[in-house]
């Protein structure tokens, strides 16, 4: 019962946090909603009673002529939420909802031959923890105002791959069955095959380097400019990125040029980054788990953030307009990062189902209609974790089995991707407008 009141305490406050978190990083809606922030302008004063989770939200109906009727509902309804699904998620992982039922023998699991089942679930809790706290908090933004900030986004990919460098057993399982027994393993890049352990070597530190590297220069605030040609888009975007001092003075040029704050945090978050990776390649011992699980991590960011970046790319291309947003990207990158590449996958496959949903529950909160793509990614990492233990082994056996070829299909669906979209555009800019023309007459 200790626990069950631990957790349910955990969950009001993480609830708080969550509602704090969607308000104060908004990019372009700044509504002072949260009890703990400081209110707006004609907004009534904040008395002790309107930060009490759950409850204080009743108190908050006052302030219905400044942000809206109904707006208390929604917070106070995350907060209901955090405080029935934390416990639920504890006890759900202690049972073996990631495995199927199995829970204690892990006698034959070498790669986590030192761990215990309730410290495997302590690790799950925490690691799938942040990840949905976040994907939660990514969310609701996005239906608000169809951005996905990089608090969320910049802040988890770290925390996945710290997670994979100090605690390799966050991972998601698999169960196997040795002579008639059954197991717990934790996948990792190679899975479903054999990891071979050779690949762990010097080009796997470079590979990670240059992964982090991409991500890096992916989030620093640039404006491509692709019209004028690839060299110089890449220099207009290293000027605006980067901002350095005139090279000539005029008088209509009265505001001093500096490197934006963003530019120097990602800057020197790279050379701790490259650092770290060279350090963690360097004292890691390859035997054990800790830089499988690191460049596992590695590689599903890198899978992750590249599928969503490369059909991002194909649909501007083919429609000539913006296909999605770029904090979908990003935000793909992470779950690769948290998952693995074989659930970004996977993930990504199941997101145009997971709209359903998503299309109802925004059409309840906000009456919209259109989304933007990061509220299905975040629906299928619930549904994917979820039936986990269902959804894998067929995975497994099937397409996962295919090896380097699944590389050759994805791209193959790349181009006729790119085909089928720029067909309709083709379509659409020859007939469209004749036929609205013809209509109207």
């Amino acid at each position: 019962m200790l626990r069950l009141a631990s957790l349910i305490i955990g969950g009001v406050i993480l609830g708080s946090l969550i509602n704090w978190a969607i308000y104060a990083w908004a990019m372009f809606l700044k509504r002072p909603i949260s009890p703990w922030m400081e209110p707006a302008e004609g907004e009534s004063p904040r008395t002790a009673f309107d930060r009490i989770p759950i409850i204080g939200w009743f108190g908050r109906r006052r302030d219905s002529k400044v942000y809206g009727n109904g707006f208390w509902v929604r917070p106070m309804l995350i907060e209901i939420a955090c405080a029935a699904l934390v416990p639920w998620l504890y006890f759900w992982l202690a049972e073996g909802g990631l495995t199927g039922g199995v829970t204690q023998d892990l006698s034959l699991t070498e790669n986590i031959a030192n761990g215990t089942w309730s410290t495997l679930t302590s690790v799950w809790f925490w690691g799938l923890g942040i990840l949905l706290t976040l994907i939660c908090i990514g969310t609701f933004i996005d239906f608000d105002e169809k951005t996905i900030p990089d608090e969320v986004t910049v802040t988890g990919t770290i925390a996945a791959l710290l997670l994979a460098a100090f605690a390799p057993m966050f991972r998601l399982p698999e169960v196997a069955s040795p002579m008639g027994g059954k197991t717990v393993l934790l996948i990792d890049y190679a899975s479903p095959n054999d990891n071979p352990g050779w690949h762990l070597g010097v080009w796997a530190m470079v590979t990670a380097m240059a992964i982090f590297a991409i991500w890096i220069w992916a989030l620093l605030p640039k404006l491509p400019v692709w019209y004028v040609g690839l060299r110089k888009s890449t220099r207009f975007m290293f000027a605006h990125a980067f901002q350095p001092k005139r090279k000539t003075k005029c008088e209509l040029r009265i505001k001093t040029r500096s490197t934006p704050g963003a530019t120097i945090f990602l800057c020197g978050l790279l050379v701790v980054g490259i650092a770290a990776i060279a350090a963690a390649w360097t004292f890691f011992d390859p035997a054990k788990e800790n830089l499988n699980s690191l460049y596992s991590a590695f590689l599903g960011m890198a899978f992750g953030g590249g599928l969503v970046w490369a059909i991002r790319i194909v649909g501007t291309l083919a429609m000539g307009q913006e296909a999605m947003g770029f904090g979908d990207v990003t935000l793909h990158a992470m779950i690769g990062a948290f998952l693995g590449w074989q659930a970004a996958l996977l993930i990504f496959v199941m997101a145009p189902f997971a709209a359903l949903l998503v299309v109802f529950l925004q059409f309840v909160f906000t009456r919209q209609n259109v989304i933007a793509f990061g509220p299905y990614l975040s629906v299928g990492t619930v549904i994917l974790l979820y039936f986990w233990n269902s959804i894998w082994p067929g995975a497994a056996n099937g397409v996962f089995r295919l090896g380097p070829f699944l590389l050759v299909i994805l791209v193959a669906c790349l181009v006729l991707l790119a085909v089928m979209l720029g067909g309709l555009a083709w379509i659409k800019g020859h007939f469209g407008e004749e036929e609205i023309g013809e209509s109207n007459a």
